[in-house]
């Protein structure tokens, strides 16, 4: 199994198996390595259901159901370490809230946003852990950045899109598969 699916299986194996914990690499390809730096990793985590409160997969979990607010598909979970990756290579750092949590933002072809977010754990002191995971599907209006230096990229690259492929953009959202 190569590296990426191996990841892949890790946060799939959290969020509905056994699993209490999958790390997410931030070099695929540094696996071999004897020094593996981690971006953060994620875990089965908990929910409490009469506060709609909780952290990792067990919180996550519920924007994987159809018509949720936050909606997310599976795809879009499992691939979560892939687009932490790609946010990293854009942006070098997440943003860092009140709090000292670390914001990943980004949006897929059709504007969608998704945000992820890690906050370091007394407990885990060798890596954040992500808390949180959702995108802006069935929420009231579209998810503003935290981040002014992502808010600024999109901005930035809707401009520099074709009249077609703006018109794809601002066409109806697709739902996740």
């Amino acid at each position: 199994m190569d590296k990426s699916k191996k990841e892949q299986q890790g946060i799939y194996n959290v969020t509905f198996g056994d699993e209490k914990v999958a790390p997410i690499f931030k070099d695929i390809e540094a696996i071999e390595d004897a020094v593996i730096e981690y971006i953060t990793i994620y875990v089965k985590g908990w929910h409490n259901v009469r506060r709609d409160k909780g952290t990792g997969a067990e919180h996550i979990k519920l924007h994987l159901e159809k018509g949720s607010q936050g909606e997310i598909s599976i795809e879009e979970l499992v691939n979560i370490g892939k687009s932490l990756r790609e946010f990293l290579k854009s942006f070098d750092e997440p943003f860092i809230d009140k709090n000292g949590a670390k914001v990943y933002e980004w949006q897929n072809d059709y504007r969608q946003t998704q945000r992820g977010g890690s906050l370091e754990y007394a407990t885990i002191p060798f890596a954040d852990v992500i808390i949180i995971f959702y995108s802006d599907r069935n929420l009231n209006k579209q998810m503003e950045f935290k981040n002014q230096k992502v808010e600024e990229y999109y901005q930035q690259k809707v401009l520099q899109k074709s009249p077609q492929d703006k018109k794809k953009i601002f066409s109806k959202n697709p739902k996740p598969t």
